[in-house]
């Protein structure tokens, strides 16, 4: 269905509205999917799970809270309150950080390697259901596509926010 369509605009729309649209209502639609069908049965949100992988997928002596955000999906996520979160479950651990005692260090803990493991496998189902649709050269043409938006859009944010 058109975006149009799905939206009920019967004017037409700008080519950069309508672009921006398709992201957005795509977006919504792949969130949804994933809140519904892995996140929410587990009580657990995209970032916090985010984090989980982050923190899997790291260093055993853990990543610095600065070092999570560099890594996380959505940049702007209030990550000490989710790693005070995951801490409360009991899924992440923070420890001395030996190199500046300011901060700590964020480990996940056995507890957080179990859930993780135990949402793997719907995770990886869900992932090759976002683009089944798509042929090989679609996929890689949409890669291509979303990569230089994003290349464009993150050097305008960076000259918006370093005049």
């Amino acid at each position: 269905m058109h975006i149009r369509e799905e939206l009920q605009i019967t004017k037409p729309l700008e080519p950069g509205h309508e672009v921006a649209l398709a992201l957005l209502l795509t977006r919504e639609y792949v969130a949804r999917l994933f809140d519904e069908g892995l996140y929410e049965p587990e009580g657990i949100s995209d970032q916090q799970f985010n984090v989980l992988r982050i923190l899997k997928g790291g260093p055993k002596d853990g990543y610095l809270v600065k070092d999570i955000r560099c890594r996380m999906i959505y940049r702007f996520a209030d990550v000490p309150r989710l790693v005070n979160r995951l801490e409360d479950r009991g899924l992440v651990k923070r420890c001395e950080n030996p190199a500046d005692r300011r901060g700590s260090r964020v480990q996940i803990t056995p507890k957080g390697l179990a859930l993780e493991a135990k949402m793997f496998g719907r995770h990886n189902g869900l992932c090759q259901q976002v683009d089944r649709c798509l042929s090989v050269e679609e996929r890689d043409t949409l890669l291509s596509l979303l990569e230089r938006l994003r290349n464009d859009h993150r050097a305008q944010l960076e000259a918006i926010q370093n005049p």
